[in-house]
This record gives C-alpha cells, sequence and structure tokens, in this order.
C-alpha cells in the first residue's frame, strides 16, 4: 500500500508529456512552457536535528534478539567515541545494508517512554513539494509516532500523518479515516499499519502526502494540495515504544533494551518553484533559492517582476507557463502594479506609476491634470488658468480655460464690468445698496457713491441723527425729529402704512378754490372731477382731513392724479404747505406718470410731490427737524396751477389727490415712523413728555420745552405740565412742607422718614410734647388705656405695646362659661389665664377637667361637664388614682379590665391590691378553655375531670387525656375499689376475675344471693385438672396442624382417638370479651386525641393565612403534617372496626361432643384470635408513630416558622399602624378648616367692627370725621393683625401635625416587637398543648398493650407477641427513617437543627441496626419471647422519655417566652409613656381648638384688639412648650435607644444564620464532591 502510494505521487508530481523539457523553460521557438528542478532525496546530506541522543551520558543498551547486532551481551552507546556514537548524523547519511549506521535515543531506563516523546527535526533550506517521506528503524517500530510539517520558518506545525496501534486514546483521531470529495483535504489520517512490534529490525514506514485524498489526479488545479505538499521543515515525534509487556516490572536489563533507533530518513520530492524555475541555488547571501525564468522573482518565484504586472502571477502548468507580461506605459515610466479591476475592466492589469513628461493615466497615456497638448506628438504644457477666475484649472486642447461667471478672458484673469474684487469665489458684484447708493461701485475698491444722509462702503446705512433707509427718499435717510430733544432714532414698530384719500369724481366737500392772493369761495363741482382754468392761476384748498399733524406723512408722497384730453398734458403746478409759522413751496418730484397709451381717448396723468426739504422750490431749503415742525401743525395745504402745458388744448380735470400717511398697525409696515432714544428727564415715543421726577421749564409749554427736575422735598413727583407737587411720605403741601393728620417729624429733611406714624393703637391721633418731645396717644381704643394705651383695662388681658413680651392686643378674658361673671379678677391680665375655675375644672381657660374628673368641661349644663373617676381601689395603679380625662378609663394593674378597673380580664382572677389578678392556670388537657371563675379560680374541667386546675380525674376515672377520664366502670359486686388502674383494668376481689371483675374465677360460681363468688367443691377440681389437661393437648395439637402438611396423615393420632371428658366447656370468653371492650375504649380515645391535634393543625393554618398564600413552605408543611395525622386517624378507625367486627365465641353447649369438632374449632379461633391482635397491635403502633411524626413536625415548626408568621403578624400590625397615622392626618385636616373658619369668622367681625367704628359718635361734624379717619386706620391695623395670627395658627398646626407623624414612626417598631412576642408565645402554648397531648396518647398506648401481654399469659401467645413485636419493631425503624427524613426537608436552611435531626436519624439507625440483631436472636431462640417483649417495652419506655425531654425542652422555651412576656411589660409601659405624651399632645391640639373657638366667638361690641392679644399669648406660649426639650423628647430618645438595640439584636440573629447557611452549603458541597464508591456519607 505504501508502495502504490509512492508511485502514485512520483506519477502525479512528474510531467505530463514525457517529450516536455524538465530544464527548459522556453521551446525552441523561444516560447514559455512550464519547467521544473529535478526530483531529489530532499533529506540527504541535510542535518538533522534529535531532541533525544544516546551517548550523552554514555549508557548500554540490549538489543533483542533477532536484531542486528544482538548477543549475549549488551552494548554500550558513548557519544564521545566514534565507533559507538549514534548521533542525528546518521539519519542522512549514505544508507549502505552491508554497513548500517543509525541514530539512537536513549533507552526506557533513562526515561523515554510515553508521554515523553523524541522529536527528529529535518530543516530543508526552502520550500519543498514533498511527494513522500521514508522511515527505516533499526530496531522494532514504534507503537505511536507523528510526522508533522512546518510550511514558513516560526509558523506552526501542522500534523501530516500519524502512525498507532490506538489512534483515539493516543492523538483522538478516528483510524482508517477516509475523504469524500468536497471536504477538507489538508487533514492528518491515522493508521496502526506501521505500529506491529515486528519486525524487531528494518522496518520500513512510507508516508506519501497525496494518498487517499481525491483531488491528486487534478493537482494543478487544486491550490489546497499544493499547499498541503509544501514543506519547509519536517518533525518526527516518537511518542510510545513497543514492548512485550516485560517493562511493568521495571527490570534494568529490561528497560535497556527499549528505545528508538532509525537508520535512514529519507524525503522525496522537488525544490518548489511554481513551474518558472528549472534548478536551485544559493543566492547571494547563501540561501537556497529558484533561478527564476519567465519574468518572475522570488525565493519560490512566486511574483512578477516589477514591470511585469500587466496580468496576475500564476503558476506554470503543463497547459500554460503564465509568463508575467510587461507593463505598456507609452515610454513614460519604467515602474508599474498589478491593479485587479484594471485588468477585469480592460484586460490590462498593469497601473504605471511616476509617470514622467506631465503625463497621467494607467499607461501614462494622456497629460496629467492642468496640461494640455496640440497632439498626441507634442509634449504636455500647462494651462496657466488663473485659480481665482477658472472653474478648474484644467483647459481644453486650445488652453483656454473656463471661467467663472462673473469673470472673462483668455486665462480668466480680469473680472466682467459691474464686477470687481476677484478672488477664489470670482468677481463680486457691487453691491451697493439700492437704497442708499447714487449708481454702481468702483470696480478696483468697490467703493459706492453715497446719498446725503447714508453712510458705509456699501450705502447701507443712516448717518448719526437719521434713520429708516428708503430707496425713493432722495437723501436716503430720513432725519431725526423728536422735537428736538434727541438725535438718536430709530424705524418704530406697530405701525402700518395709511392712506389720506380725496377722489373728486365723487364729490368735493371741504375743497376750496381762489385765485393766488384773492378770496376763497366753494368750488363747482361735476362727475369728472374738478374743472382746471388753463388761463388763469387759481389756487385749491384742500379739506381739513388733509390737515394737522402729519408728521407721519415726511418723507411720503402727495399724488395728484388729472384728467387730460388725447395728446394732452397737465397744467404747471405747485404744492404750498403753511403752519407753525412757516410756509413753503415744493415742485414735482420727476416727471408726471402716464395713464394708458392711448392718443384717441383722454388718459390720466399723475403728479407727485413728496413731503420733503430736497423737494422744497427754494435754496437753501428749510433745514429737516422745522420742515417736520411744520409737517407737525400743518394749518394749510394748497394745490397752485397755472398756465397750458405742452400739447393740443382742452379741459383738464382733478380728479383725485393721495397723501401717503401712517397709522399703528401691522401691514403694511410703515418704516419711515420714528422711535426716539430720549436723555435723562424725557420720555414717550417722540420724547414728547417729561419723565417722572421732572417739569417743562416754562409751564404748559408744550413739547418743545425743555423739561427740568421738580422741587418736592424729595417727598414726591410733580405734575409734568404744571410742576405742582404730588406728595408721599406721610405728607402734604404744595411743596409737601407739612405730615399728614397722624403722623408727626420734619418733612424738610428730605428723607423718606421724615414724618413719622403715631405710636397709638389703631393709628390714632398723637401729638409731641414741645418740651420733653414726648409723644401721647390722645384717643385710645376700648379697653386700653395710658399714655401710650398700653394698659389692659379689667376683664380684659394683653400686652399692647409689648412691655412683657410679644406685643399682643388687649382681648375680653376667655373662661369657658366655668367662673362666676359678677366675680372681679377672673383672669390675669397679661396672660389670660382663668384664675377661679368652677364646676370641677382647671386649665388656662377652665376648658378641662381636675385630675380626678373626667369628662366634657365645654359642655352646655354644668351638671354635665366633670364627673368624679371611681376608680377601683384594688383593680387601679395604686401610685396614680387618676383617670383618662375625656373617656374616663382608669390605669389598671396587669390583667385587670373595665373603665374602672373592676374586674379581671378573661383567663385570670383574684383580683388583689397592687398585684392585680393572677392567671388562671388551667390545665391544656383537662379543661375546656383558658378561663377561670374570676373570683375562685375553677377552671371549666371535662367529663370525668375535677381540680381548680381540671389536672386529674375523678375517683372512679381513668386515661386522663384531651376528651377528659373516662368512666372505670368496674363492677359493685366484684371490684375491690371503685378506682382503676392508668390502663382501665379494676382490683377484684378474691374469686372474681376479668377486666371490670364482673365474673368468677374458673372453679368459683355465683352464690344464690349474688353478692360473691365461691369455691365450688372438692369434686370440681378434679374436673379443673382435667380440663387443663385437655386444654394443653389442645394446644399440642393446635401446633401440630400448624406445622403440618396436608398431603400427609397425621403421626399422633392417638391424640384424637381418646375420647374427650364430659361437660369440658371452654370458659374463655368472658376474658376476651372484656378484652375487646376495654381495648376498643382507648382506641377511640386515641382517636379523638387525633382529632384534636387536627384542629389545632387547621388553626396554626389559619393563622398563617394559607388560605391566601398556598406557596409558601410553612403552608406546605401544615398540609404535609395535616395529611400525616389524617392518615393515623384513618388506621385508628381501621383498628376500632376491626375490634367491633371481632368474633369472640358464645358460651358453648354443656352436652358432651367429641374433641375432633372442638379441636378444628379452636384452632380456627385461635388463628381468628391472632390475626385481629396482630392487625390491633400494628395499627396502634403505626398511631403511635403517627403521634411522634406529629409532634416533631410541630416542634419543628414551631421552631423554624415562628419568625415568618411573626413576620406577617407585623406586616399586619404595621399596615394598622399606617391606618392610624392616616385618621390623626384626617383629624388634624378636620382641624385645619375649623382654624380657616374661625379666622373668617374673624375676618367678618372685623369688617363689622369697621362699620360699627365708622358709624358717628358725636353730632359735631369735625369729630366724627376725625373719629371715621382714626377708626379705618384701627381696622387696617387689625386686618394686619389677624393675617399675622393666620399665618400663626396654620404653622401651629402644621407643627403639630409633622410632632404626631413622627411619634407614630418611632413607637411604630415597639409596637410591631410586642406583637411579636405575644404571637410567638401563643404559638408556643399551642405546641406544648399538642406536645402534652401526643405524649399522653402514647402513654394510654403503652399501658394498653402492658394490658394486652396480661391477658395473654401462655407461652404461645408470647411467641406469637414476639412475633408481632418484631414487626412493629421494623415498622417503627422505618417510621423513623421516614420522621427523620421529613425532618430535613421540613427544617430547611436551619443547619444546626438538620445536624441535630441527622444525629438523631444516625441514633435511629443504630437503633434498628440492634433490633435487627434482636429479632434474630428471638428467632434462634424461642424461648426468650417473654424476654424480647420487655426489652421492647423499655425501648418504649425510652421513646417516652426521650418525649418527655422534649417537653421539658418546651417548659424551657415557655420559661425564655414568659422572659419575653416581661419584656412585653416593660414594652406596655413604654405604650404607657406614649399614651401619655400623646395625651399630652392631644391637650395642646385642645388647646389651639379652644384658641380657635375663641377667636370664632369674639363679640363685635367689645374690643377685639383684646382677644387677638390674648389668642397671642396662648399661642406663644404653646409654641414655648412643644419647643423646649422635655419629658416628651427624653421619652422619644428612649425610645430611639430601645429600637436601636432591637435593631443590633435582629442584625445579629441575621449574621448567625447567613453563617449557619455558609456552613450548610459548604457541608453539602463536601459531601457532593465524595466518590461515589464512598458509602459512609449516604
Amino acid at each position: 500500500m505504501a508502495a502504490a502510494g509512492l508511485l502514485l505521487g512520483l506519477a502525479l508530481l512528474a510531467p505530463r508529456a514525457a517529450g516536455a523539457g524538465m530544464g527548459a523553460c522556453y521551446d525552441d521557438a523561444g516560447r514559455p512552457q512550464r519547467c521544473l528542478p529535478v526530483f531529489e532525496n530532499a533529506a540527504f546530506g541535510r542535518r538533522a536535528e534529535a531532541s533525544h541522543t544516546c551517548g550523552r551520558p554514555p549508557e548500554d543498551f540490549c538489543p533483542h534478539v533477532g536484531a542486528p547486532g544482538a548477543g549475549a551481551q549488551c552494548q554500550r552507546c558513548d557519544a564521545a567515541d566514534p565507533r559507538r556514537r549514534h548521533d542525528a548524523a546518521y539519519l542522512t547519511d549514505f544508507h549502505s545494508q552491508d554497513d548500517s549506521t543509525w541514530w539512537q535515543s536513549p533507552s526506557m531506563a533513562f526515561g523515554v517512554q510515553y508521554p515523553t516523546s523524541v522529536n527528529i527535526t529535518l530543516r530543508l533550506g526552502k520550500a519543498y513539494e514533498i511527494t513522500y517521506v521514508r522511515l527505516k528503524f533499526h530496531t522494532s517500530r514504534p507503537e505511536s509516532f507523528a510526522i508533522y510539517k512546518r510550511t514558513q520558518a516560526g509558523g506552526p506545525w501542522e500534523p501530516y500523518q500519524y502512525y498507532s496501534a490506538s489512534c483515539q486514546k493516543t492523538y483522538g483521531r478516528p483510524e482508517g479515516q477516509y475523504l469524500r470529495p468536497g471536504e477538507d483535504e489538508r487533514v492528518a489520517f491515522c493508521t496502526s499499519e506501521f505500529s506491529d512490534i515486528s519486525p524487531l529490525s528494518g522496518g520500513n514506514v512510507a508516508f506519501s502526502t497525496l494518498e487517499g485524498r481525491p483531488s491528486a489526479y487534478n493537482f494543478e488545479e487544486s491550490p489546497v494540495l499544493q499547499e498541503w505538499v509544501t514543506s519547509t521543515e519536517l518533525l518526527i515525534s516518537l511518542d510510545r515504544l513497543n514492548t512485550f509487556g516485560d517493562d511493568i516490572f521495571k527490570d534494568p536489563k529490561v528497560l535497556q533494551s527499549y528505545y528508538y533507533a532509525v537508520s535512514d530518513f529519507s524525503v522525496g520530492g522537488r525544490c518548489k518553484c511554481n513551474g518558472h524555475a528549472s534548478e536551485c541555488g544559493p543566492d547571494a547571501a547563501g540561501r537556497l533559492a529558484c533561478r527564476c525564468q519567465h519574468n518572475t522573482t522570488g525565493t519560490d518565484c512566486e511574483r512578477c517582476l516589477p514591470f511585469f504586472q500587466d496580468r496576475p502571477w500564476a503558476r506554470g502548468t503543463a497547459e500554460a507557463a503564465n509568463e508575467c507580461v510587461p507593463c505598456n506605459c507609452s515610454g513614460h515610466s519604467d515602474e508599474c502594479v498589478f491593479d485587479r479591476e484594471l485588468f477585469r475592466s480592460t484586460g490590462h492589469g498593469g497601473r504605471c506609476l511616476r509617470c514622467r513628461d506631465h503625463t497621467a493615466g494607467p499607461h501614462c497615456e494622456h497629460c496629467q491634470e492642468d496640461f494640455y497638448r496640440w497632439s498626441p506628438r507634442t509634449p504636455c504644457q500647462p494651462c496657466d488658468c488663473h485659480p481665482a477666475g477658472s472653474l478648474h484649472l484644467q483647459c481644453d486642447a486650445s488652453g483656454t480655460c473656463v471661467c467663472k461667471p462673473t469673470v472673462t478672458g483668455w486665462k480668466c484673469d480680469r473680472c466682467r464690468p459691474g464686477f470687481h474684487a476677484l478672488s477664489d469665489g470670482g468677481c463680486r458684484p457691487c453691491a451697493c445698496s439700492e437704497a442708499g447708493s447714487l449708481g454702481t461701485c468702483d470696480p478696483h475698491s468697490g467703493r459706492c457713491p453715497c446719498k446725503e444722509n447714508v453712510e458705509g462702503h456699501l450705502c447701507d446705512r443712516c448717518r448719526p441723527g437719521t434713520f429708516s433707509l428708503q430707496r425713493n427718499n432722495p437723501a436716503g435717510c430720513s432725519s431725526c425729529f423728536c422735537f428736538g430733544h434727541s438725535k438718536v432714532c430709530a424705524a418704530a414698530a406697530q405701525f402700518r402704512e395709511h392712506h389720506i384719500l380725496s377722489n373728486l369724481r365723487q364729490g368735493a366737500q371741504g375743497w376750496r378754490r381762489g385765485s393766488v392772493g384773492g378770496p376763497e369761495h366753494p368750488i363747482q363741482w361735476s362727475p369728472r372731477g374738478l374743472l382746471l382754468n388753463p388761463e388763469d392761476e387759481e389756487e385749491l384748498t384742500l379739506p381739513e382731513k388733509f390737515l394737522g399733524d402729519q408728521r407721519f406723512s415726511y418723507g411720503q408722497p402727495l399724488t395728484l392724479t388729472f384728467r387730460v384730453p388725447p395728446g394732452g398734458s397737465p397744467p404747471r403746478v405747485q404744492l404750498r404747505l403753511e403752519g407753525a409759522g412757516l410756509a413753503l413751496t415744493l415742485r414735482c418730484s420727476g416727471l408726471p406718470l402716464p395713464g394708458p397709451p392711448d392718443s384717441r381717448q383722454p388718459r390720466e396723468v399723475r403728479l407727485r410731490f413728496r413731503l420733503q426739504e430736497t423737494s422744497e422750490d427754494a435754496d437753501p431749503p428749510l433745514p429737516p427737524f422745522h420742515f417736520q415742525r411744520l409737517l407737525a401743525n400743518l394749518t394749510a395745504l394748497r394745490i397752485r396751477a397755472g398756465g397750458r402745458g405742452p400739447g393740443p388744448s382742452g379741459q383738464v380735470f382733478l380728479t383725485e389727490v393721495r397723501l401717503t400717511s401712517a397709522q399703528r398697525g401691522l401691514s403694511p409696515p410703515a418704516s419711515w415712523v420714528e422711535t426716539c432714544s430720549c436723555p435723562k428727564g424725557y420720555t414717550g415715543q417722540f420724547c414728547e413728555s417729561c419723565a417722572p421726577g421732572y417739569k417743562r421749564e416754562i409751564p404748559l409749554g408744550g413739547p418743545y420745552t425743555d423739561c427740568v427736575p421738580c422741587t418736592c422735598n424729595q417727598h414726591g413727583t410733580c405734575d409734568p405740565h404744571t410742576g405742582i407737587c404730588q406728595c408721599g411720605h406721610h405728607t402734604e403741601g404744595p411743596s409737601c412742607e407739612r405730615c399728614l393728620p397722624g403722623f408727626y417729624g420734619n418733612p424738610f429733611a428730605g428723607q423718606a422718614d421724615d414724618c413719622q406714624p403715631c405710636p397709638c393703637p389703631g393709628g390714632s391721633a398723637c401729638t409731641a410734647i414741645p418740651e420733653s418731645s414726648e409723644v401721647v396717644c390722645t384717643r385710645c381704643p376700648l379697653g386700653q388705656r395710658g399714655r401710650r394705651c398700653e394698659i389692659c383695662d379689667d376683664g380684659y388681658f394683653g400686652d399692647p405695646l409689648g412691655l412683657s413680651g410679644a406685643p399682643q392686643p388687649c382681648q375680653r378674658c376667655q373662661c369657658n362659661g366655668n367662673v362666676d361673671p359678677n366675680a372681679v379678677g377672673n383672669c390675669d391680665p397679661l396672660s389670660g389665664h382663668c384664675l377661679r375655675c368652677l364646676h370641677h375644672t382647671t386649665g388656662a381657660h377652665c376648658e378641662r377637667c381636675q385630675d380626678g374628673f373626667y369628662g366634657n368641661a365645654l359642655a352646655p349644663r354644668p351638671a354635665d361637664r366633670c364627673t368624679p373617676c371611681g376608680c377601683h381601689p384594688e383593680g387601679s395603679v395604686s401610685e396614680q388614682r387618676t383617670c383618662d380625662l375625656v373617656t374616663g378609663q382608669c390605669p389598671c394593674l396587669p390583667h385587670v379590665m373595665g373603665r374602672d378597673c373592676g374586674h379581671c380580664s378573661p383567663g385570670f382572677y383574684d383580683l388583689q391590691a397592687g398585684r392585680g389578678c393572677r392567671s388562671c392556670t388551667c390545665h391544656p388537657l383537662g379543661s375546656q378553655e383558658d378561663r377561670c371563675h374570676s373570683k375562685t379560680g375553677q377552671c371549666p374541667c371535662r367529663p370525668g375531670v375535677e381540680g381548680q386546675a381540671c389536672d386529674r380525674c375523678r375517683l372512679g376515672f381513668f386515661g386522663f387525656s384531651i376528651t377528659g377520664c373516662r368512666a372505670c366502670r368496674c363492677s359493685p359486686l366484684g371490684a375491690a375499689s371503685a378506682q382503676c388502674h392508668k390502663n382501665g383494668t379494676c382490683v377484684c376481689k378474691p374469686g372474681f376475675v376479668g377486666y371490670k371483675c364482673d365474673r368468677c374465677q374458673d372453679n368459683f360460681f355465683l352464690t344464690a344471693g349474688g353478692t360473691r363468688c365461691e369455691e365450688c367443691p372438692s369434686c370440681y377440681a378434679l374436673v379443673k385438672e382435667e380440663a387443663a389437661k385437655l386444654k394443653a393437648r389442645l394446644t399440642l395439637m393446635e401446633g401440630w396442624l400448624q406445622g403440618s402438611d396436608c398431603g400427609q396423615p397425621w403421626e399422633p393420632l392417638h391424640i384424637l382417638q381418646g375420647e374427650a371428658p364430659r361437660g369440658d366447656v371452654y370458659q374463655g370468653h368472658h376474658l376476651l370479651q372484656g378484652a375487646r371492650e376495654a381495648f376498643l375504649e382507648q382506641v377511640t380515645g386515641l382517636e379523638g386525641a387525633v382529632k384534636a391535634a387536627r384542629e389545632q393543625l387547621r388553626a396554626l393554618s389559619r393563622g398563617a393565612r394559607c388560605a391566601q398564600a398556598q406557596a409558601e413552605k410553612t403552608c406546605i408543611q401544615l398540609a404535609e403534617l395535616d395529611a400525616a395525622l389524617e392518615s393515623s386517624e384513618e388506621e385508628i378507625v381501621q383498628a376500632a372496626i376491626v375490634l367491633k367486627s371481632l368474633v369472640i365465641p358464645q358460651e358453648g353447649s354443656s352436652q358432651p361432643t367429641t374433641w375432633s369438632p372442638l379441636a378444628t374449632e379452636a384452632r380456627a379461633l385461635a388463628r381468628s384470635h391472632r390475626d385481629a391482635t396482630a392487625r390491633i397491635e400494628a395499627t396502634a403502633q403505626r398511631a403511635l408513630v403517627a403521634s411522634n411524626t406529629s409532634y416533631v413536625l410541630l416542634w419543628s415548626l414551631l421552631e423554624g416558622r415562628v419568625a415568618s408568621e411573626a413576620q406577617q403578624d407585623l406586616e399586619d400590625r404595621y399596615q394598622e399602624v399606617q391606618a392610624a397615622q392616616e385618621a390623626l392626618g384626617r383629624a388634624v385636616a378636620q382641624t385645619l378648616p375649623e382654624a380657616e373658619r374661625a379666622l373668617a369668622a374673624m375676618q367678618r367681625v372685623r369688617a363689622d367692627a369697621a362699620l360699627g367704628l365708622a358709624s358717628p359718635a358725636a353730632p359735631s361734624a369735625l369729630p366724627q370725621k376725625s373719629q371715621v379717619g382714626a377708626l379705618s386706620q384701627k381696622v387696617q391695623a387689625l386686618e394686619e393683625t389677624v393675617a399675622s395670627r393666620e399665618r400663626r395658627v396654620t404653622e401651629a398646626a402644621q407643627t403639630l401635625r409633622a410632632t404626631a407623624r413622627a411619634m407614630l414612626r418611632k413607637i411604630e417598631p415597639f409596637t410591631q416587637l410586642r406583637q411579636e412576642a405575644r404571637d410567638a408565645l401563643t404559638q408556643a402554648s399551642s405546641s406544648v398543648q399538642a406536645a402534652t397531648v401526643t405524649v399522653t396518647g402514647a402513654r394510654t398506648l403503652l399501658a394498653d398493650l402492658e394490658g394486652m401481654k396480661r391477658q395473654f399469659p401462655q407461652p404461645r401467645d408470647q411467641a406469637a407477641l414476639g412475633r408481632k413485636a418484631g414487626v412493629v419493631s421494623d415498622r417503627l425503624l422505618v417510621d423513623l427513617k421516614k420522621k427523620t427524613k421529613q425532618a430535613e426537608r421540613m427544617l430547611g436552611n436551619a443547619a444546626s437543627v438538620s445536624c441535630s435531626a441527622k444525629k438523631k436519624g444516625r441514633e435511629a439507625e443504630l437503633l434498628a441496626k440492634d433490633s435487627a440483631k434482636l429479632a434474630k436472636a428471638l428467632l434462634r431462640e424461642g424461648k426468650q419471647e417473654h424476654r424480647r417483649a420487655g426489652r421492647l417495652s423499655s425501648q418504649t419506655r425510652a421513646t417516652f422519655r426521650q418525649a418527655s425531654r422534649q417537653v421539658l425542652a418546651s417548659q424551657a422555651r415557655r420559661r425564655e417566652l414568659e422572659d419575653a412576656e416581661q419584656m412585653g411589660a416593660r414594652l406596655n409601659s413604654l405604650e404607657q409613656q406614649i399614651r401619655e405624651s400623646r395625651a399630652s399632645l392631644e391637650r395642646d391640639v385642645q388647646a389651639l381648638s379652644e384658641l380657635l373657638s375663641r377667636l370664632g366667638s369674639l363679640d363685635t361690641h367689645q374690643a377685639p384688639a383684646q382677644a387677638l392679644n390674648e389668642t397671642q399669648w396662648a399661642l406663644e406660649r404653646l409654641r414655648l412648650q412643644l419647643s423646649p426639650p422635655g419629658a416628651l423628647q427624653g421619652k422619644l430618645r428612649l425610645l430611639q435607644q430601645e429600637s436601636e438595640q432591637q435593631e443590633l439584636q435582629i442584625q445579629s440573629f441575621e449574621n448567625d444564620l447567613a453563617e449557619i447557611r455558609a456552613d450548610k452549603q459548604n457541608l453539602e458541597a463536601i459531601l457532593h464532591s465524595l466518590p461515589q464508591s464512598c458509602a459512609s456519607w449516604q
């Protein structure tokens, strides 16, 4: 196969035509053809490199028998000895079979074995096209080795071929891979063909590079295979030796016999020249390279020469030599590059570079940009186009440039006429403003000739003192008028064009006619207009609408329209203007404007007169200011016409006069109207008015008169026209030289505060004493007195002048009707506090009840106001006997309730002074509810239970449980006492037997009187002995029946051959009947206990709100627990059904019978009893296990889920607190409208008071006037006072609301903590009760089992009981394991509890092993069944002891909860303090409400200022009470500290929980990382 591959490669790489010369790159005719270097052994003579070679240090090697040179002794490899060295030079030397040399690696003794590889590297010097690689081994061929290649120095090694007997394991490659057409052929195969250990020497390995490649027969068209066979370096990686397997013993001699040894390394191929060279040789640098032909170059002739780029380089093939073609550069370049796009479009890809002689193009075929030539044979010349004037620098074939639109010339170097300043953008047009220039600009500088009032380079802006550049204005801009006060103006906005029109075809109203200098008279009008007299000179006076202020017509035209005959013209016309003492004449502006050109019809001609000094018919003309002054007061406007115009004669009519003006509006805009920038002292659009504080220098002097400052002593401004002062600062007079009434001072000082208001209430009148300058009020308001009205009258309170604090007006005292109105001194004159409160009231305004009283101190009737508290002396707190001021609730001792604290709370009794009520301590099982008699403490007991706490059974009862105690029902005849044992069995008198002692013992009979059992006569003893013997034989027969085979006859037939004694009747049915009844009664009690446990579980589920959150883990665990209890209940019910259906044989016939039917019946009966007993015991045991499971699950639920349930309850409490907070906010919001209503009422009172005060008090007129002024000032002061009080009330209400909200936020954490403690206590109590019920049921079941054991004293019954106990033990172990797993699942992330559960599981497992051993012992030793049953009982007792320990743990938890309850008590005290603080706040709010109500109830006939002063004092005291840090602040700080401590404890708990979770995760990770073979972790 290898030889075939070599032949294939040689055939494919050889030339196809035998006649083609291998060394000639051109044929005889000089045509190019493919040429190839000679095929050679590229490895011969080249130095190979090996990574490992023996001899360094010298070592021994032992060839295998059969290998060349193998003998009895080992040989030595020494690199220093030429005869014994085996280096890499022997790989590529001349190979001779007679004198073989080889390269050899160190042996296996030196660690040469997998995974250590030995590499042989061969560098070829340049790229070769490899056909085959051949290796000849001196030893056996390796088990695994690979061939790699590298196509460039420093590049990655690519796999060529893998050889291995374990391809997949060693190289990860499949063995025997083959390629399909289309797949990537650059893939290395793996084969086991040369991996056998035989032959031991001389084995060949030949690798063909093209073997198995589908494109090998189309090699010249496959670039992939051409790259595949190309290589510059080869690497042989020897990876695993072939051994006989004896190397595992590490024998040195054996290890020295395994090594690599290669005698020849051959590589067949050609020097790669891509068909463009026939030989390779060293270049100038001494490196091996192809001697390229066909205009190619490069080490492998892989590219064309620099100037031979007209088509792309290609490999030379047998069909085409693909010679490189030179570029066509038209003789103007010697450099080019290949352009693929150019080749694609033209077929020639050579793009010339750096063309000479100003040529350009891919082949230098045309002139470069900005050059031209007359013909292809002439050289290229520069265009020399002007860079600024030409569109582009390229000219045409004649050298003419393309100019920009404003440029001309052969080279575009000069501007066209009307343009200037040639630049990059061409020549710029003359941008002279048409409105401001007189013609075109200078062609060189571009400066424009400007009109008279215009300046600027482009004549585009007005000169200073002018504005509104207009095209039709001969001067360009209009001069500023501004009534001569300013030279700065601009065009005004908000003005539009307006025409004053007189259409003479419709009438000539207001027109007058006269001769020049003569009188005027009305004109004669015709529908064609005003007929003009062509012979005489006359004047036409325009009507009034053309006169008056015509400043807005300055610079605008007045147009006259004439109707002239055909071919005629209008007469000579002048315009005469008069006004402001001036008169002037205007000439027509420009030529007449003709109408339609029709020589046969009369036509209209228009003449225009511009109302501007430039149109004046005089020299020099009138100045612009005076011309506009004339227009501002135009008194006459006349048209002077005289003389006939040129042309034919005829009638000439004046038909229309139109004057252009302006008025306010938007469109069309009138830009000729000015707006002035006025100097100081002037104002208005045209500076036509004096500014405030200025007046005309000449009173009523008009707009042309200058403005001067006013003289009013700095107390006001003056009238701008007359100069009369308008006084301020409380002054009056022509020059503001005196103060107004109600003020005093010196107005001549020129200050704003010269006149001061009188310091009297309500702004009343005052006077200043000249000697002492003291101001004395002359009229005090009602309720005040003193020099300054600073003292309130009796019955009023306040501080009008603020002598003791903030000023407060005098107001009437407010004591809410709880004082004697006839008494004197009812209130404090300063504060207004009531001093003589009646009806058991107190407070600043007698607004609340005294201590020890409660009720509404503001009730209408005195009898309904305050009532004594009447707190119970034993139930209330002894330190304070006061009650709530509103509700009358007394402060109760713990567990005491009622308004007067007169009775105990539910669940408590025995009210004692100083202590409160004691807890009922009712037993959770024996009492019907957790309440007792409030006096005696007696709890309501369940049936059969007695004691004050219902903690014991009554006489004659037993089985203390959640259902009560059951009656013993002992037979009064046979029982020694009415009290029975704990299992319900009675103590019998001699001769009586049975559970209830209700029958006689065997061989005893009931006397005739029925009072006792007497022993039968002695003859009956013989019958008893015989019956005992028969019973023994019957028992033996039963054993034979159980162990016999139905197919074999019975051997002990003699047992059946005897005759049965007469009268032997079985009397044991009484015993079985009693046992069934007792057992049935206990099963019924257990069923009731399970039902009670389920009821408690449902209560827990409702408490956890599982109906709303079904997906929570707690609800899932509760559901599983309920399912377990339900299963237990079903088992118990089934056991009860089995007991009820148990067949108990009745008393048999006394007739003698044979023993065979009796034996059969006895056997069936015994089997029935045995099966029923087994079912009963199994059911009871399952019930016990279910009860234990319920107890554990309940306990785990208590430990793990209390937090979540408490969290839910806390969230509910938080919602309630938020609701309370919102309610408080609503209450405050309700209080605010009341305050606002009170203020509104106060405002109404103020208005009424103003009206009342405004009424006349005396018949004289002058005093009434002064009183009205004083009262109006008082009303104004009162209004300001009420506004300030209103602001203060609002601020106080906001402060109270913020304080209340802050207190509620601080109370929330402690309320939640108290609720959490109460919930935890409730949950713990429920769990303890459930645990107690479960333990009681278990103890009852144990007593039943012991009773069953006593009822079956026979050995065979004991054996059956042992077997059943074994079954029970096994089921108990299974249930224990199930319980442990369930506990682990339910405990979840509580790592500590999980570890405890695992520990108990291991204990249960050990218990299971002991039980299994015990069961085996019972099977081997049949005589030890009784002891086995006892051991089972001890194990059961141990389980009960463990349950007892859990109960003790529950009690410890109960004590912890009691501590939590104490913490709750402390929280109660904090809550009480919070209530007190809240009550204080409520009292403050009440005080505020009273103030508001007092404001609403002001007497309009009395002094309102006094009432307002009292209100302000009360508000100030309220603010002082709330502002300093008092008891409330201290309590809030204490609450805050408690909250911080609770947060720290919660944070500590969360940190511990996080650490436990982390430890649990680490343990789980360790468990999962253990190997599967380790079984201990499971």
